[in-house]
């Protein structure tokens, strides 16, 4: 068991209303939510530690990035191929398109042009 000391603070306005809405946001008393706030900041993450902490979690941050990227790139390609194929297999066209002689190779590069007007 833990002693206990009452101390009477002043704090400015807005870290007051900081501590209430951290308080009622976690469910707790202003004396515990202002507790957990100082221990943090004064105990817990001091110094070394701190730095630690953030390292961690950029490279948390760091990695999902990767992932997501990664996951872009697939759908991406996915996304390519499905045009090329079907591009490929989608059967003749109709004589009155003006891309009916063009074979997949010279359609889907148009299909490429066209998507990158539409991106620019």
């Amino acid at each position: 068991m833990t002693s206990k000391r009452q101390l009477t603070l002043h704090l400015d306005a807005d870290v007051a209303e900081a501590i209430e809405a951290e308080g009622k946001r976690r469910g707790l008393t202003l004396s515990r939510a202002a507790n957990d706030a100082m221990r943090r900041v004064l105990l817990d993450e001091t110094g070394e530690t701190l730095a630690a902490s953030i390292r961690a979690r950029l490279d948390r941050l760091d990695k999902r990035d990767h992932a997501h990227a990664r996951e872009l790139a697939l759908i991406k390609e996915t996304l390519l191929l499905f045009v090329r194929v079907w591009f490929e297999y989608a059967g003749p066209l109709d004589d009155s398109d003006p891309d009916a002689g063009a074979d997949a190779e010279v359609r889907f590069q148009g299909f490429l042009e066209m998507l990158a007007e539409h991106v620019q």
